[in-house]
């Protein structure tokens, strides 16, 4: 495999990484799924290892991509499907996928919290989670250099303008989890337990004469 030949993100979050060896999930294989997969290279790391992967994201590019990288890239040991697809719609749209591993990195902060507890009770009610299935979240805490910033629409909940280029997220939706509150929301939805949360915040150069805080909370568990 030539590194430089894939197209889009080169290597798997690191925190997946860790997540998928601290959990020894390499030594299961089932059916994965990532909403906001970009090209694929978080799931890239799971078909080595012999697992079914379902990739979705609202970009066609970033399908695209997905679709090259493992038709030409990886030597996939599993099979592997990618849709271009708000997570909202695919969620109400499929069923009875019964997946094994449950991935939503840097997703959740992009829709409001009400439409993340229907999402997730729908995901639920069309069995597309089996029981005892293994969750990954990422997400923004009010840390992050982007709370604040944009028009409220509601508690730690923000829009940003179409002005805001710095990230690529112009327009877009930021809501903002602490801990306390996404454990609760999690333990509602998917009766969450035996869980574990990280704290990841770095320091970032945005421009030459810019550094910003990005603060993000990685949790793993055991869900449903």
């Amino acid at each position: 495999m030539n590194v430089k030949n894939i197209k889009g993100l080169k290597y798997p979050d690191e925190y997946i990484i860790k997540y998928f060896f601290k959990e020894k999930l390499f030594n299961s294989k089932g059916k994965v799924i990532e909403f906001g997969c970009s090209n694929g290279n978080n799931l890239a790391l799971f078909s080595q290892y012999n697992y079914d992967v379902i990739g979705i994201d609202i970009s066609n590019q970033a399908v695209s991509d997905a679709n090259y990288n493992f038709q030409n890239i990886y030597e996939n040991t599993g099979n592997f499907t990618f849709y271009c697809d708000d997570m909202l719609a695919f969620a109400n749209n499929n069923k009875n996928l019964e997946v094994d591993v449950f991935l939503l990195p840097n997703i959740i902060n992009y829709i409001k919290k009400e439409d993340l507890v229907v999402f997730l009770k729908t995901m639920i009610q069309n069995n597309n989670i089996k029981k005892d299935a293994s969750i990954f979240v990422r997400c923004r805490t009010p840390k992050d250099f982007r709370f604040g910033i944009g028009e409220k629409l509601e508690c730690n909940t923000y829009k940003l303008s179409e002005e805001f280029d710095i990230t690529g997220e112009a327009s877009c939706i930021n809501r903002f989890y602490s801990e306390f509150e996404l454990v609760d929301l999690l333990k509602k939805t998917l009766d969450l337990k035996d869980f574990i949360t990280l704290s990841c915040e770095c320091q970032n150069p945005q421009s030459e004469n810019t550094i910003v805080l990005n603060s993000d909370m990685v949790l793993w568990g055991k869900i449903n």
